[in-house]
């Protein structure tokens, strides 16, 4: 039996990452279909979140002019969740009609939304952030996906840059990408980039305080009967995040409000009714969120083998070489592709750790702060 566990342990740490990519660019190939896109001319409304953003909210403002897109269906709203700092002086110096600034007290990035979002004028709704830069011909592509009617949030991804060099994106950043492609063929694919995404407001819902926006969105779309897809051609470019504890704290938070989402959102999971997304969203995010205990088993089951087979030995030292090199990279001791694979892996696991005890013990992560 134990030998049993060890192996089932073994395929749901593998499964989330590899096999399931593999499973859904397969289904993609078979039964995949695309979508329409051609230009088109919508009202939008780039909707930019903030809290306390002096350092980029200028920035944000000039590449937003920039875009190529006509200014007579294109508004700027910049949605201050309780600013301290000088963010509202910068965006309110703008003379221009495209800008508009929306002040609140601090109650959350969610409620934020619930309020802005109904009442701005473009029938397309593109959420972002501050730090997150578009290129010149994001808003076309990301416009042009709506000409087809059964599409009802589109997603883009993050490419980061240091300066003006663009780095090469990391394996699990291509994985993901590749994987919600994939799901987005074949019906809709699990969440949204929360630094480049679209929906028609007609779409919009009211979400819980607790919600995270870029999960909860989209989930409330599908429910609707429109389709949620990743298209290659729309990305915003992002310096990366300094430091891992930064990285530790956002993932903890990521993964306790998707955790309550789900759980609240828990009709998604009925394959009867949603069929292959429902199929995708246990694959991409339940399974995901429970490696840390899988893995967990099977460092446990590998060591009671061990006892009573000698080339487990093999098996618990190649698990305690991996875990090794993931704390040799948290604590810069060392610098190579798998290293780096490792540390990933570990901080990403622990975090999840963490946010596992913070849903079960109740504790709710509903204030956003950017990690920069």
């Amino acid at each position: 039996m134990l030998d049993v566990l060890f192996l089932v342990c073994l395929f749901f740490v593998v499964y989330p990452y590899v096999i399931y990519p593999l499973v859904a660019i397969g289904l993609s190939r078979l039964i995949g279909g695309g979508w329409k896109k051609e230009d088109i001319w919508q009202d939008v409304t780039l909707l930019v979140s903030v809290y306390n953003e002096e350092g980029v909210i200028r920035e944000k403002i000039e590449n937003a002019l920039a875009l190529d897109y006509p200014e007579d269906r294109y508004e700027i709203v910049v949605v201050s969740d309780g600013s301290t700092d000088k963010t509202n002086q910068i965006v309110s110096s703008y003379d221009d009609p495209r800008v508009v600034l929306k002040v609140f007290e601090r109650a959350g990035k969610t409620s934020c939304l619930n309020r802005v979002v109904p009442d701005v004028r473009g029938e397309i709704v593109i959420l972002t952030d501050a730090n997150s830069m578009f290129p010149r011909q994001a808003l076309k592509n990301i416009v042009r996906s709506f000409a087809d009617e059964r599409i009802g949030l589109v997603t883009g991804w993050t490419k980061y840059r240091r300066g003006d060099t663009e780095e090469t994106p990391g394996l699990y950043s291509r994985l993901e990408k590749i994987t919600k492609q994939a799901e987005s063929f074949v019906s809709s694919c699990v969440g949204a980039d929360g630094a480049i995404f679209a929906i028609r407001k007609a779409l919009y819902r009211r979400l819980e305080e607790v919600d995270i926006n870029d999960f909860v969105i989209p989930l409330n779309v599908i429910g609707q009967n429109r389709r949620v897809v990743l298209d290659p051609d729309v990305y915003c470019l992002e310096e990366p995040s300094e430091g891992t504890a930064k990285e530790f704290r956002r993932q903890v938070r990521i993964t306790n409000r998707t955790l309550g989402a789900i759980w609240r959102n828990s009709q998604f999971l009925n394959p009867l009714v949603f069929r292959s997304f429902a199929f995708f969203l246990i694959s991409h995010k339940v399974l995901k969120f429970m490696v840390p205990f899988f893995f967990c088993g099977m460092l446990f089951t590998s060591l009671l083998l061990s006892l009573q087979a000698s080339y487990y030995l093999l098996v618990v030292a190649a698990i305690m070489a991996f875990i090794f090199m993931g704390i040799a990279g948290l604590f810069n001791l060392g610098n190579s592709r798998i290293i780096n694979l490792c540390t990933l892996f570990l901080l990403t696991n622990a975090a999840q750790m963490i946010g596992w005890f913070r849903f079960i013990t109740g504790r709710a992560d509903t204030m956003w702060t950017p990690q920069r």
